[in-house]
């Protein structure tokens, strides 16, 4: 994303007066950017000053309900027993905190199934939060509610695709109807204009898999014919090819990359190109060592309020293990006595020493020797 762009998405916070969060992002941005100057402040530079920087961000799952079956997701394979989180419950994890700059408030489920989740985004939008969603706009029960989402305004609205048509999008979403999600995609954007709101600034999850791969094109067609402002599009191969999901799991070539840079480019739509299952890290460059790891600083909690180090972990249908290797429960103990507990500690200064803690084993962002 471009300095231009990423000033012109400032000016909406100024225009909207959202100074409590353009506040924020001095503390989250610097160190969410730049992975080399990330990584020198948090291992290296900080520690020898005695601070271990207590995390800005926060990730929690307000739910694992979820009526799709998703061929390439860890939910359609688990055992688990789908959960709601609770609005209270959500709170006290937010409050124990101590008012997170910024949150993600995603998970392994459709946010919509819990009648919760926009009294979740209207109260950390009510402290000054930062909010990022993701969603497949596949739930809404009508117009109001997209209407309470706009009104609501979290700061940046990701909606996840699978494809750009009906065939390939619903052989990987089992259970969704394309037309609708579109139709949905199509009513969020009309009403933003009608009620003149720069927020949810609008961004695109597109998940490439060996369905919707070759669609990559069309979707940048599609999204440019919304004639509105596009944050970012985020382009994700299967960041996990675990055993069940293997066949759809896809490599990206530069002259891929390149050919749907210059078309974005074109269209002047930001694009970013994610990590990748058969691949390495970003821009199909070698993983870092994990000493360069800033993700740590951004815990994410599950539904039953599990700690665990970030969300990468996630999708690689190893649920179990996770929760198993969970460094606490926000549930039980506030998170900050968590993060300074001796086993939070130790996996920090692992990760310092270029060590990969046992937190960490199927991490797939950087070396884990």
């Amino acid at each position: 994303m471009s300095l231009s762009h990423k000033l012109k998405l400032l000016s909406h916070f100024i225009v909207e007066g959202k100074f409590r969060e353009i506040k924020n992002m001095f503390w989250v941005y610097p160190l969410w950017w730049n992975r080399k100057t990330a990584a020198f402040l948090l291992n290296r530079f900080f520690p020898k000053l005695g601070i271990d920087l207590f995390p800005p961000f926060l990730e929690i799952e307000p739910t694992t309900v979820c009526n799709l079956k998703c061929v390439c997701c860890e939910h359609t394979y688990w055992k688990e027993p789908s959960k709601n989180m609770t609005f209270e419950q959500f709170k006290k994890i937010f409050d124990d905190f101590g008012k997170p700059k910024w949150i993600g408030l995603t998970g392994i489920g459709s946010s919509y199934l819990n009648k919760d989740y926009h009294k979740m985004l209207a109260y950390a939008k009510s402290k000054g939060t930062i909010i990022e969603v993701f969603d497949h706009f596949a739930h809404f029960k009508n117009d109001e509610q997209i209407r309470e989402l706009i009104r609501i305004g979290p700061d940046f609205q990701f909606i996840s695709t699978y494809g750009a048509s009906k065939n390939s999008f619903e052989k990987i979403c089992v259970g969704s109807d394309y037309k609708t999600i579109e139709q949905n995609i199509k009513t969020f954007v009309r009403l933003k204009k009608q009620m003149k709101r720069k927020f949810p600034i609008l961004n695109f999850h597109y998940i490439i898999t060996s369905k919707s791969k070759d669609e990559l094109p069309e979707f940048l067609d599609f999204v440019h014919s919304l004639n509105t402002e596009v944050g970012e599009i985020l382009v994700t191969p299967l960041l996990h090819s675990f055993k069940e999901a293997q066949k759809y799991a896809v490599e990206l070539d530069s002259q891929y990359v390149e050919k749907i840079r210059t078309k974005a480019k074109r269209y002047k739509i930001p694009i970013t190109i994610n990590m990748c299952a058969k691949q390495d890290a970003e821009k199909l460059e070698k993983k870092p060592s994990i000493n360069n790891c800033k993700e740590y600083i951004m815990p994410f909690i599950f539904v039953n309020g599990d700690v665990t180090p970030c969300c990468g972990q996630n999708e690689a249908n190893a649920r179990e293990w996770q929760k198993k290797m969970s460094l606490g429960n926000a549930l039980e103990k506030p998170f900050k006595e968590i993060w300074h507990s001796p086993k939070y500690k130790i996996m920090r200064k692992l990760i310092r020493e270029n060590r990969c803690p046992k937190e960490c084993a199927l991490c797939p962002a950087y070396e884990i020797k």
